[in-house]
């Protein structure tokens, strides 16, 4: 990573420490405004980004299905990734969806070319079964929540002593073929 980018990311880090925090019964670690600047930073870095997303990059912001918590959480990244419209020179396409099952989450994923499944809070019991359905699958699991990661998302974002920390799960990012440069990955707490 050269000095400019590094120092671009590290500023991120800072600045976005300083965005206002949102209560839910889950709380999402880190403000949604943060972890949208940190997810569309973040992934044109996985080295399989540009052949996988050729003319968007599409979103899929699970909630759990009745749970005003998890479907605010949604709505909120659904207005942060807007604010932000682009990963790079591409534009940001964000879908919604509730959880249901490993099996149609896979089956929605292929039929809507999903790059990025963001797993909202309240979904903490699905995460095992999220994993299993993105194994293979080239798409980035980011989840609201940053212990999710322990369980199995790719990615995660949390507030530690004011600064935006991201948290990767190497393991499962190689097996949802999500590669990051080295670079990357000391920037994460890795688990």
């Amino acid at each position: 990573m050269t000095p400019r980018r590094r120092a671009l990311v590290l500023g991120l880090f800072v600045a976005a420490a300083l965005a206002p925090f949102h209560v839910m019964a889950e709380p999402a670690t880190a403000p949604f405004a943060v972890q949208a600047e940190i997810v569309t930073r973040i992934l044109p870095y996985d080295r399989g980004f540009p052949e996988r997303v050729k003319g968007q990059v599409s979103f899929l912001l699970l909630s759990r299905a009745g749970d005003a918590d998890s479907a605010s959480a949604a709505l909120q990244m659904r207005r942060a990734l807007n604010d932000i419209g682009k990963v790079r020179d591409k534009p940001i396409r964000v879908e919604s969806a509730e959880y249901s099952s490993a099996s149609e989450l896979a089956a929605t994923c292929r039929a809507r070319d999903i790059n990025v499944v963001y797993i909202s809070s309240g979904l903490g019991r699905e995460v095992a079964s999220i994993r299993g359905a993105l194994t293979d699958t080239g798409i980035l699991s980011f989840a609201a929540v940053e212990p999710y990661v322990s369980q199995g998302a790719v990615l995660g974002v949390d507030v530690a002593d004011g600064k935006p920390r991201m948290s990767i799960n190497l393991a499962q990012a190689r097996a949802q073929h999500i590669d990051f440069p080295a670079p990357i990955l000391k920037l994460a707490r890795i688990y």
